[in-house]
């Protein structure tokens, strides 16, 4: 799949872990960096709705049109399809009772 980010510090923290680790803490930086690395090894949605370990759902209320991918405990990865379903943009990541 074809990955782009929001901004670039959600790149930066995906290219250097030790900017993801201070950011957001050993779990969820390296979390999110596994996350990642998954979403480009998969085909598209369909094929990362089939990743148990993604927990891949849509949002609902506020965050309609947005999906959520799990890290660990009640962080999650924000995503958005982008212009195909080969094509996802990070949104950011999100401490899940703190929005």
């Amino acid at each position: 799949m074809e990955v782009d980010f929001r901004n670039r510090q959600l790149l930066r923290c995906y290219e250097k872990e030790a900017m993801a680790v201070r950011r957001w803490g050993a779990d969820v930086g390296k979390m999110y960096i596994r996350r990642i690395q998954m979403l480009y090894a998969v085909k598209d949605f369909q094929d990362a709705y089939q990743r148990p370990a993604l927990r891949l759902h849509p949002l609902r209320s506020s965050k309609r049109g947005e999906l959520s991918i799990y890290l660990v405990g009640r962080w999650r990865l924000i995503v958005t399809k982008g212009n195909t379903e080969e094509h996802v943009v990070i949104e950011e990541v999100s401490d899940h009772y703190d929005d």
